[in-house]
């Protein structure tokens, strides 16, 4: 039997045919803002109406298919690869000397909310481009596929949930689980620009900024990635914490009144302040930038207030390795995650009591109140395997390349845990090749690594599939 029949196929590009028209709608808001401001737009409104349109027609000529996981892999794997081909389009038609590779490179790290930038001067850019790439990463955080389930919740969509790693459930159906979602992610958002503009940025500084913080994106309209005052931080170290640490569950029971224990809250609090403390002690950092610095790197926001490059090394290998775990489960953070940190601890604690204790004695695995199966535990070692895996491939690419070694390592786990933090290797000038690999990572650390390569081995499965199928019908004739 074939892994995907016809209608499987032609289900998956309905599927894409919707989540195309959505694309060209968002694009809606730069042209508005354009004319708002008096800046062109036509660099907007043609890949707009060529997504909307194609879309439609696509949606139009094929029909939907009951959901299955083997199917969100691949949609979820093809929605951020097609999301950001089109979203690169107005980047490489606004911007001179701007090729469509460095512009696919944007607009993917902006909806991954990965936040590297090749844009030398985004100060200059005009701000349709400006709100496009806060756009990209303020849908991208909470999930162009979320937003696509809220859509499709009747229609078995529960499976896209799965494929972007975004299992927690907050209320009994994956629909009224999404919309919650939603209404949480645009409360933060309001209470963070209102809250941002009170500390005395302006209103479109604060609009980005929190766009980009909650996202935990981190792409800035400022050169210096975040040159402002003491109040904005702290409200934006908040904003980060929330979009990178608590997850969307936790903020559920918290605006709904209920007692929270949330163990990957606990561990990440302690975490940060003794990081922190290492960049004050080695680096000489501030306690404030230090503290900033720590959460948008664990939160893989990505804003900086201090340079990267002139932290110590100390310094760095903590924040490569908070880099490397990430945040919160349900939420919008990359990288390892900290519930699976805690579960690989807890699981080399329990092998240990095994080695010492009696083998006749019963040990009960347990996470917090929760049983700890062997499933949970493969799971997370296979995932951070994965992850590790990449980031030194990662790493081996740019050392080819002639980057420095630590430094590479550096660079090379903030592109697979979509970070955005550099030692200013990743710019302009970067190496084609090293583009067409961080783009790839990019892509392949935002979906948490199997969708990706679902996508990437389905046709050798499918060919192998197939001629099993042949030799069976020949050997039996």
């Amino acid at each position: 039997m074939r892994v995907f029949k016809k209608k499987d196929i032609i289900g998956i590009l309905h599927e894409l045919g919707v989540l195309l028209s959505f694309i060209g709608l968002i694009m809606v808001i730069p042209i508005l803002v354009g004319l708002y401001y008096g800046e062109t737009i036509f660099y907007f409104v043609y890949p707009a109406m060529f997504a909307i349109i194609t879309g439609l027609i696509i949606k139009t000529f094929t029909k939907p298919v009951n959901i299955m996981l083997k199917h969100a892999m691949v949609i979820s794997a093809l929605s951020w690869l097609m999301a950001s081909l089109v979203g690169a389009i107005p980047f490489s038609l606004g911007l001179e000397n701007f090729s469509y590779l460095d512009s696919v490179f944007e607009s993917m790290s902006a909806w991954t909310t990965t936040g590297f930038s090749l844009i030398n001067d985004v100060e200059s850019l005009p701000r349709t481009l400006q709100i496009w790439r806060s756009m990209e990463q303020w849908v991208g955080g909470v999930g162009v596929l979320v937003m696509v389930i809220t859509i499709l919740s009747k229609a078995g969509a529960s499976a896209y949930y799965r494929a972007e790693a975004r299992e927690e459930k907050i209320l009994p159906s994956t629909g009224s689980t999404v919309r919650k979602i939603w209404q949480i992610y645009l409360l933060y958002t309001s209470l963070g620009i209102t809250l941002l503009y009170l500390s005395g940025l302006t209103l479109w500084e604060s609009i980005n900024i929190c766009m980009c913080g909650i996202s935990t994106g981190g792409m800035s309209i400022s050169n210096d990635s975040f040159p402002y005052n003491s109040l904005s931080k702290v409200i934006t170290i908040l904003i980060m914490f929330i979009g990178g640490i608590v997850s969307f569950a936790v903020h559920h029971k918290i605006l709904t009144g209920r007692w929270i224990n949330d163990i990957q809250t606990k561990v990440s609090i302690p975490l940060i302040l003794f990081v922190a403390s290492v960049l004050v002690i080695s680096s000489g950092v501030g306690p404030l930038d230090a503290v900033f610095t720590v959460v948008s790197a664990m939160t893989s926001t990505g804003y900086s207030t201090v340079n990267i490059s002139d932290l110590s090394n100390t310094s760095l290998a903590l924040l490569i390795f908070i880099m490397a775990i990430g945040g919160s489960t349900g939420t919008t953070t990359g990288g390892i995650k900290l519930i699976r940190l805690v579960i690989m601890f807890k699981s080399f604690y329990y092998r240990l009591k095994e080695a010492v204790f009696p083998q006749n004695t019963v040990i009960h695995k347990k996470l917090g109140d929760n049983p700890l199966s062997s499933n949970l535990i493969i799971d997370s070692f296979i995932i951070a395997f994965a992850y590790v895996f990449h980031y030194l491939v990662g790493a081996l690419v740019l050392i080819s390349l002639g980057y420095d070694p630590y430094r590479s390592i550096f660079e090379s786990v903030s592109l697979v845990a979509n970070i955005g933090l550099s030692v200013n290797i990743v710019n302009h000038e970067l190496h084609p090749f090293a583009k067409l690999i961080g783009i790839f990572f990019m892509w392949v650390g935002r979906l948490e690594i199997i969708p990706i390569y679902v996508l990437i081995i389905l046709p050798t499965i499918l060919k192998i599939k197939d001629i099993k199928t042949r030799n069976f019908e020949q050997n039996e004739n």
